[in-house]
């Protein structure tokens, strides 16, 4: 269930609302209100909706052109119910969220901040503990919030929409979690004496079998508001994480054979590219708009660059 919330000059209200009528939803509210700062009156499109008419609700604004002007404000946001005339079994269908609403969380969460970085290193360090000890609890609680998963999906949504800037901002991050996994290992290497007791590597055709799983499910998950992602975001940080924290204990405890440290790099890339590969055949089926994002994002801005070198 989704509320979306739609902010333009006084006079296209009526515009917004006529489009969301036509894309099937029962009723919009429409009300006043002014935009201080750049100081002109507004109306405020609004409707509380199921998830799929929000996306149908979306979609057709943004065929019809109407979010095209920067001056356009679309806002949307999951609520926890909704009490109206509309039956329950209609109104609480999860399928399928707004391909913008996709676009957005995986730009939010693929930033590198302070903070990522901490979540990541304290993720990592404990997994490469759970490795050393094999301690599976350690392993499964440090994959909750080790930042693998939306980030190898921010690349493949990123390579499905032909979007490059969001390629490079979930790669970067993809990268800087690898190279705090492998730093992980060699801290905890090095802290506790012993050899490492995980040994629960697969080998590459039977990884990249669990990954392309793993990857279809994330695809579909990003869809479905009744979901719960984070387990599999599990599966998605396991298959990528113990590799470079495996190669930083090996590092410490002395060096590996070559063939298994090629082995292991090989199955690392395998089932970034196969969960990556997997989740934009996912997209595809759902009927993500390779246009929708750049048409309405990336043309707003410059608009809005244009508008304000004026």
């Amino acid at each position: 269930m989704h509320e979306v919330r739609i902010t333009v000059p006084k006079g296209r209200g009526t515009e917004i609302a006529r489009i969301g009528l036509k894309a099937g939803l029962n009723g919009v509210t429409v009300s006043g209100g002014h935009f201080y700062g750049p100081n002109y009156d507004v109306e405020i499109v609004s409707a509380e909706v199921s998830t799929p008419l929000a996306k149908a609700f979306v979609d057709a604004l943004s065929s019809a052109g109407a979010l095209e002007k920067p001056d356009a404000c679309v806002t949307t946001r999951e609520v926890r119910a909704i009490l109206c005339n509309e039956p329950v079994s209609e109104i609480t269908r999860p399928m399928v969220e707004p391909t913008l609403e996709v676009f957005e969380d995986l730009w939010q969460l693929s930033h590198v901040t302070s903070s990522y970085i901490g979540r990541a290193a304290a993720a990592a360090l404990l997994m490469a503990y759970g490795m050393m000890r094999n301690d599976l609890l350690s392993i499964l609680v440090a994959a909750l919030f080790l930042p693998f998963f939306t980030q190898i999906l921010a690349v493949a949504f990123g390579v499905w929409t032909g979007d490059s800037k969001l390629v490079r901002h979930g790669g970067l991050a993809l990268v800087v979690s690898t190279v705090v996994s492998f730093l992980a290992g060699i801290v905890v290497a090095s802290a506790f004496q012993g050899s490492m007791q995980f040994d629960g590597f697969k080998k590459p055709l039977l990884s990249a079998g669990l990954s392309l799983v793993i990857g279809i499910a994330a695809g579909l998950s990003s869809a479905d508001d009744g979901g719960r992602r984070y387990l599999i975001g599990v599966a998605a940080a396991v298959q990528s994480a113990v590799f470079p924290i495996w190669l930083g204990i090996a590092i410490v405890q002395g060096s590996p054979p070559a063939a298994r440290v090629g082995e292991r790099r090989s199955t690392l890339a395998i089932n970034i590219v196969t969960i990556g590969a997997a989740a934009s055949i996912a997209y595809a089926f759902l009927g993500r708009g390779r246009e929708d994002v750049r048409r309405l994002f990336y043309r707003r801005t410059s608009q809005t660059s244009a508008r304000n070198a004026r």
